[in-house]
């Protein structure tokens, strides 16, 4: 414990607007290939500025943003970790933000209760590492190789810049035209205008009942959670 406690700050080479991007990308593709796939629902999610995204491995990741879509600060549970071996504690998980300001600390203390997990007959916080963002510049106890393998790789994809996230995803998840089409255009109206709402043509709602008529309602739902409306829809 003491070694983490005593480790400098790093910057880490993120930019909080791209990542943001990133994981409106994940998100839209994840809208158009949730018909085919609802198995994926809980793999990608927003709760206002909070965003959330799960791995095959079940590992997690929790992005804040601040209304401005700038990035806050970031926690992390990779179960694949060696530090997933040692002994979890609130402790453990205020270390990965020692040296951030009040409000930082403060918030991920807060933000922790998402990644409880049951230890004896307890419930402790199960964070791998973390960082923040201070003057413009995202911070953490980790250097950035470090970061990335105990818990950044979850982020992976929505660290990529958008042409090799889209090539990723086509393969990842047998992406057809259409559906990249779709995907990408959802994207690029909300990224353009964050504050907008972006509207799911009905040409395009049939595309995505198509491959899965019986998922459309859940379709609707995850869309709307990061503002992408279905035309007609109030």
């Amino acid at each position: 414990m003491r070694h983490l406690e005593d480790r400098a700050v790093n910057r880490l080479a993120i930019d909080g607007k791209a990542l943001w991007e990133g994981c409106i990308l994940a998100s839209c593709v994840h809208g158009v290939m949730l018909g085919e796939y609802p198995f994926i629902v809980n793999e990608n999610a927003w709760f206002g500025e909070l965003y959330i995204t799960r791995n095959d491995e079940g590992g997690k990741a929790a992005l804040a943003f601040s209304e401005d879509m700038e990035l806050l600060m970031g926690m992390f549970d990779d179960r694949s970790s060696p530090r997933s071996k040692l002994v979890l504690s609130d402790q453990y998980a205020r270390s990965h933000y020692k040296g951030a300001s009040e409000f930082i600390q403060s918030a991920a203390q807060a933000l922790s209760i998402l990644f409880e997990d049951d230890v004896g007959q307890k419930k402790l916080p199960f964070v791998t590492t973390g960082f923040w963002e201070e003057e413009d510049q995202i911070l953490s106890g980790d250097s950035y190789e470090d970061w990335f393998a105990h818990g950044g790789h979850i982020i992976k994809a929505q660290l990529m810049p958008f042409e090799e996230a889209m090539a990723y995803y086509e393969v990842k998840r047998s992406m057809d035209a259409k559906r990249m089409e779709i995907a990408e255009r959802i994207y690029r109206e909300r990224i353009k205008a964050p504050r907008a709402r972006v509207v799911l043509k009905r040409e395009e709602i049939a595309v995505l009942e198509a491959s899965g008529p019986y998922n459309i309602g859940t379709c609707q739902e995850v869309f709307g959670q990061f503002g992408v409306v279905f035309e007609g829809e109030r």
